[in-house]
């Protein structure tokens, strides 16, 4: 649970710079995928497992998958409920897939930006200070973030994050009533 956190305070503090370098614009692209290649967002991880690209290294068969293909790696990321963290018990079975991060060597960022380019269109948001920071693609359905790493002075690539944009809106729901029923159960400790 701690890692989906941490995976969403980095996306949002990535997504509001970019916002933040572009001004208000309200950019979208419209051809990208709603998912990862044959996988769609929300799938559940029973059924994602056929369809995931590499080798599987690790699985909790709950809220990821990691595989491996050669050189590249993916992580696979499910949302899963944990009934035991909800009032009344109620969750998921199954997690469902939310974000695919796609690491690799480190490759010149004009030639991963191209690529990219080539597929879904300009970049809709863009933060690189000092070759270092983060090229966007935004659509209704996902976002996809290319990290710039500088190296050697130089801008540099080596992860892409997809994110499901309809599943992320419900993990912040979840994260609130979480952290709401945690901050209750405390106060009430508290109370003689």
């Amino acid at each position: 649970m701690r890692k989906i956190l941490v995976f969403f305070i980095v996306i949002n503090i990535s997504l509001m710079a970019v916002a933040q370098n572009r001004g208000t614009q309200k950019k979208k692209t419209s051809g990208l995928p709603e998912g990862y290649g044959s996988l769609k967002w929300g799938m559940l991880v029973s059924g994602a497992r056929g369809q995931i690209v590499g080798k599987i290294v690790f699985t909790d068969d709950k809220t990821v998958i990691r595989t491996k293909d050669g050189e590249i790696e993916y992580l696979y990321g499910f949302f899963y409920v944990d009934p035991a963290l909800l009032k009344g018990g109620k969750g998921a079975t199954d997690g469902k897939l939310f974000y695919v991060s796609v690491s690799f060597p480190y490759l010149a960022m004009e030639d991963v930006r191209k690529k990219i380019e080539e597929k879904y269109g300009a970049a809709t948001g863009e933060n690189i200070r000092e070759n270092q920071g983060a090229l966007l693609w935004d659509s209704e359905k996902t976002t996809i973030v290319m990290w710039v790493d500088a190296y050697e002075d130089k801008p540099y690539c080596r992860k892409i994050t997809y994110v499901g944009k309809e599943i992320a809106k419900e993990i912040n729901e979840y994260q609130q009533k979480v952290f709401s029923k945690q901050e209750l159960e405390i106060l009430e400790k508290l109370s003689p």
